[in-house]
This record gives C-alpha cells, structure tokens and sequence, in this order.
C-alpha cells in the first residue's frame, strides 16, 4: 500500500512536496561538492543531480523507476569524477544521503521487503563500480569506509521506515474498524427504536380497533331498531378490525427479536409526565414541569403522547448523566402551539465554576438522537438540540396534531444534523 493509500489526499501532497524541497537541497549541496571538490563541470553534473532529486518524490509513486534513476545517477556521478585522496567515493556525501532517502521512501511507500532489494542491490552496484576503477584508487581513499557507511544508515532508516508503515497499516485499519462499529451502532440503534415506537403504535391502533370491534360486534344488541342489512354490516366492521388486529399482531411478531420480552407496561401518554419529572427531582436533579392548560381541552393521540414522553425521558436522562454542575437543572414545557404539540426540555447555565466544562467523546455514537429524531420524522414532525446562546442545552420537539399540517421548522432548528441531544454531553 502506497502512502497516498494510508493517508488522506492532503497529507499526501504534502508528502509529495516534502520530498521534492528535501530533494532539491540535497542537489544544492551536492552541485558545489561535485563540482568544485571533484572538479566535475557544472553541465555535466546539472542534468545528473537533477534526475537525482526528481527521484525522490518519484519514489513515493513509482518506486521503481525511480530506484532504476537513482542508482542511474549515482552510478554516472561515480563514472564522471576521479576519486579524491581522502574524500568520500564512489558516492559523495550528498549522495549517500540522497540513496538514504530513497532506501527509506521505498520502505515508508512499499514496505521493507522492496526497501531490502533495493538496499541490496545498491550495495551491489557500488561494489561493482569499487572492483571496476580499483586501480584508480590512491591510498588515501575511503571508499570502502563511504560504502559502510551508507550500508549501515541505509539499513537503519529502512528499519524506521518499515516499522513507520506498518503502525500507520494498523492506525489506518484501526480507525476503519472503529468507523465502522459505529456505523453499525448506529444502524442497530435505529432498527431498535423502529421497533419499540412499532410495539407502541401497535398498543395504541390495536386498542382502538379493539374498541371499534366491541362496538361493530354489540351494535345489534344496543340499537333495537337495526335492519338486518345494517346488522351484517356492523358484523362485517367486526370482523375486518379484528382481522386488522391479527395482521398486526403478526407484523409485531416479525419486528420483535427473538426471544426478547414482550413490554407488559401499558403505554405512556401525558398523564405519566408529572410521575417521571418527580422521580427525576428525588433523584437529585432540580427538575421542574410546566404544562400549558390548553392541552386538556386537545384531544391528543395516544401516538403523539407516547412519543412525547419517550423524547423528554431521554433528554432527562441524559441531563441527569452529562450536564456540568451539581445539582444539575432541567426545564421540561410541554404546550398545543396552535395545531401542533410541542416539548421542550432545557438545562439552563449552572452557577457552578465548571458550567459548562463537560466531557464529550467525539467518537462515541449518538444513538439518544437517533431515537429523538425518528420518533419525531416518522410522525410528521421535526427536533431539534443544541446550546442556547446564554449557555446551556436545549432539546426541542414538534409534533403535528393534524396530518396537514406543513412541516416547517423554527428559526434554530437542527434537524439532522449531528448535534447532541442532552446537555453537556453526548448520547
């Protein structure tokens, strides 16, 4: 794998173009030591380094035509300057650092195994322009300490190099793996909360049509005067509701998994709200409940309370784990804004040093807003969560009482987005 592959495709322009400027200084350096130390001229020694330098960004894509340039390039310098007593042969110092990067680029870009052969065969290669021109030696030359040298630092930096990639392999899978979990957290958090608001639809329709089969199935009994045509008719309402509840029956069947327990609670509406805001408060929250008079004049779905009380026990709940401050506050209002029920829940600044100091894990799924947020959309409605700009949270719910009721959201609104659902934290 290529380091464009480990990294995203910024990091690997900058790779790119970290190599070239390291590339063109060491041809800086090494144009003034070939040419004024080994007396190379300076057009025959431009085109060499240059290719040398091109080499190295080369090698983070093309490895190995850049290694065939390098060692090219390396082997014409060698070829083109007479060996100087006591100076470093057949690779000037320059170039000893520059087939050292790219021994190292190979072992970041294609792993140790490439690096190794690379490493080889240069050696090889040096050793053999060494035997070709051991005649032309003077006594003072270095060139077998020049290859020892570069053997020992190139083995080194490939060692680092490997080790590099192999620990940027696994953060790279990693992090993969960990995208992944939650993804499928995710995933399985909304199919479970699917299936519970399902098991409550069920409880709410089925009750319902209960309630029209008793009706169908007595209305002969309690209407004395009903023709025999009508009678059949209401015996037929009878029958398709009680077919209605069968149907339904089985579709709760195939939602539920297997084996889990079937909810024995009957299902919550309004009515429960004060029960669990109090419980909240012995709990150690200061939580405080206003209901708008209004809704006990509305007829509101049985639906439409179920999800409501849902939604506000997870915002108190997560108010009671994560908001900063001791003892934490929580606003729960609940009112009929024209044709639509709405609920808010609000944890207002706290006085405490640490207001609003909280922990939040950025990795750490958000299946609270998950649930929030399909309860909301799958009945016509919208949420919304997020700071208020005094400080604090806020969780906020919209549900239409009637099925046309547009759906517009309010200035402010978050829906959809990845914001968290409680105060001061993440759920």
């Amino acid at each position: 794998m290529r380091v464009d592959r480990l990294v995203d495709r910024d990091a690997g322009r900058t790779w790119t173009a970290g190599t070239a400027l390291v590339g063109i200084l060491l041809v800086l350096l090494q144009l003034p030591t070939t040419t004024g130390i080994y007396e190379l001229p300076l057009l025959a020694a431009l085109p060499i380094h240059l290719l040398q330098g091109f080499a190295l960004p080369l090698a983070l894509r093309r490895p190995l035509l850049a290694t065939v340039v390098q060692l090219a390039t390396a082997a014409a310098t060698a070829l083109a300057v007479d060996p100087v007593d006591g100076q470093a042969w057949p690779l000037t110092v320059p170039g000893v650092l520059l087939l050292v990067a790219h021994v190292g680029l190979v072992a970041v870009s294609r792993g140790w195994r490439p690096a190794a052969i690379v490493w080889g065969a240069s050696i090889v290669g040096l050793a053999v322009l060494m035997t070709a021109q051991v005649g032309e030696w003077g006594s003072e030359t270095v060139g077998d300490v020049t290859v020892a040298i570069y053997a020992a630092s190139a083995l080194l930096v490939l060692m680092v190099g490997s080790v590099w990639r192999q620990r940027s392999l696994l953060a790279h899978e990693l992090s993969a793996a960990q995208r992944d979990v939650g993804i499928e957290q995710a995933k399985r958090a909304l199919v479970e909360e699917r299936t519970r608001i399902a098991r409550e639809l069920h409880d709410v329709v089925a009750h319902t049509m209960s309630v029209v089969h008793m009706q169908a199935s007595t209305a002969r009994f309690r209407l004395p005067d009903l023709t025999p045509e009508s009678a059949a008719e209401f015996q037929e309402i009878a029958a398709a509701a009680k077919a209605a509840m069968t149907e339904m029956r089985q579709l709760l069947g195939v939602l539920r998994d297997d084996g889990a327990n079937a909810p024995v609670a009957p299902t919550p509406s309004l009515a429960d709200l004060p029960g669990m805001v109090a419980g909240t408060a012995r709990a150690g929250t200061a939580a405080r409940l206003s209901i708008d008079p209004a809704l006990d004049t509305r007829k509101i779905p049985e639906i439409l309370q179920a999800a409501t009380y849902r939604v506000i026990q997870e915002a108190l709940s997560n108010v009671v784990r994560h908001a900063p401050g001791a003892p934490a506050t929580v606003d729960v209002r609940l009112a009929a804004d024209g044709r639509a029920l709405e609920a808010t829940v609000t944890n207002p600044p706290s006085a405490s040093p640490h207001a609003g100091v909280a922990p939040r894990d950025p990795t750490r799924p958000r299946h609270g807003l998950i649930g929030i947020r399909e309860r909301a959309v799958l009945l016509g409605g919208w949420s919304s969560a997020g700071s208020l700009p005094a400080g604090g949270w806020q969780v906020g719910l919209h549900l239409p009482l009637e099925p046309d009721e547009p759906d517009e959201p309010v200035a402010g609104d978050m829906r959809g987005h990845g914001v968290a659902v409680e105060p001061g934290g993440t759920s």
